[in-house]
């Protein structure tokens, strides 16, 4: 949804502004450079100050390059849009204006991206992701050098012509770079991120099939052009379908995935239960055999129980006989306990601090809310899962793997945070202190 929004903010900025930002570019200029630097300081010394709203909807937009990429749409299309129309009149004048502030935008985003990613990029070896980067960032920077006016005006028009044919490698690339940072989280369902790819991959596949339809009206001059727009209009709905079965695909098998995962969990739980039930049965079998072994121990034969209870009778009558007086026929005095012995009392109940039950909170980690379910039983955290929806996985899951059993270990919401994972590790904490909270009696 952030990509859409940002589509119509760059196209409502490029018909109403066009104007201002060709007279005087210089302040557009400045202020994109203000944003980004001031939104990619805001995201990595993470204020909790600042509410998750602003943090999600505001500075994401600049810190995640939604409305860099935006802004390069809006310069791509114009020039796939067909000659002479009146939309390509209005966005051509201001075009290389307008990639001049996407590229500053970009700027800020790839500082942002880079002061959290590039470390783990490095460690993981993960070649795909530093290559893109690298690449869109040595295609971006001289293009945008010689879009300036006074550099431009000193090149050839042929040769100009020819090194910014490199912008349509540079686009091309955007969408790779957006399908492999988000793959995985729309692979795993996560909200919202499959229909953002979708609008990523109509803007951009849309835009490719119109540049290409363009070209061939240029040179082939066609006298009909049905067969021209049936043609791209195919190929357009079979990239999207393409791309649609095999997102679903993809689905299908995370969920079959998840499904086996619950079962093999579940059979677990059942085997240890039965496994449990088994041992209590024969703790209970073995005190049972323990207890009648001492009752029958205990037993005395009939004749010598009655023999010694008739010599114990006959023993006490006659001592009662002789040694009775008034004295004694009078009622004993209650025993008292001796002053230094206290009275024995039952020990207090325990007092609980906590109702059993799964407790759901969320809180704020490094640029997206994590969500934790603790569950408590007789005041003792048995389990806790954690969902996020950060940009980068990988940071939470290390968090998760490390914080989450110390947790569960020390009984307690403080804990060391994993290192290289610091903001996800506070979030996880923050929400599961938060989750105790709500379980508190």
């Amino acid at each position: 949804m952030l990509f859409l929004f940002s589509l119509l903010v760059a196209a409502a900025f490029s018909v109403l502004c066009g104007k201002a930002i060709r007279k005087h570019p210089a302040p557009f200029y400045l202020s994109a450079a203000v944003l980004s630097i001031g939104t990619t300081i805001l995201a990595n010394i993470r204020m909790p100050e600042i509410p998750a709203f602003v943090q999600q909807n505001v500075i994401a937009l600049f810190t995640k390059g939604v409305l860099a990429a935006a802004f390069w749409a809006v310069v791509m299309w114009t020039g796939a849009l067909p000659n002479g129309s009146s939309l390509m009149k209005k966005l051509m004048p201001q075009r290389g204006r307008l990639s001049i502030f996407a590229a500053i935008l970009t700027l800020g985003h790839a500082a942002g991206l880079g002061i959290s990613m590039l470390p783990r990029w490095i460690k993981q070896a993960d070649a795909l992701n530093l290559t893109v980067c690298i690449v869109l960032m040595l295609i971006m920077l001289p293009l945008t050098v010689i879009s300036v006016k006074k550099i431009r005006r000193k090149m050839k028009a042929k040769t100009w012509k020819s090194v910014q044919r490199w912008a349509y490698l540079f686009y091309a690339l955007i969408p790779i770079h957006v399908i492999i940072l988000n793959i995985a989280k729309a692979r795993s369902g996560r909200t919202g991120v499959l229909f953002s790819l979708i609008v990523y991959l109509a803007v951009f596949l849309g835009y490719a099939v119109c540049r290409v339809r363009k070209y061939y009206i240029v040179k082939k001059k066609p006298e009909r052009l049905f067969g021209t727009n049936a043609a791209a209009v195919c190929v357009f709905l079979f990239g999207t379908a393409v791309f649609l079965a095999a997102a679903y695909q993809q689905r299908q098998v995370e969920t079959v995935r998840s499904a086996e995962a619950e079962v093999r969990e579940d059979s677990s739980q059942t085997d240890s239960e039965a496994a449990a039930a088994t041992t209590a049965l024969t703790q209970t079998g073995e005190t049972a055999v323990t207890t009648g072994t001492t009752a029958a121990e205990m037993t005395v034969p009939e004749s010598t129980a009655a023999t010694t209870d008739e010599d114990s009778t006959a023993e006490t009558t006659s001592t009662d006989e002789s040694s009775e007086t008034p004295e004694d026929s009078q009622p004993s005095e209650p025993t008292e306990t001796p002053a230094g012995e206290p009275a024995e009392t039952e020990p207090p109940a325990p007092v609980r601090v906590y109702q059993d039950g799964t407790f759901t909170a969320s809180a704020y980690g490094y640029d997206g809310n994590i969500t934790v379910h603790v569950t408590v039983q007789n005041d003792t955290i048995t389990d806790i899962t954690a969902e996020t929806e950060e940009s980068d996985d990988s940071y939470f899951a290390d968090a998760k793997n490390v914080v989450i059993p110390a947790i569960i270990r020390s009984q307690a919401a403080d804990v060391d945070a994993c290192s290289g994972a610091t903001y996800s590790s506070n979030g996880i904490m923050a929400a599961v202190r938060a989750a105790l909270e709500q379980a508190r009696i």
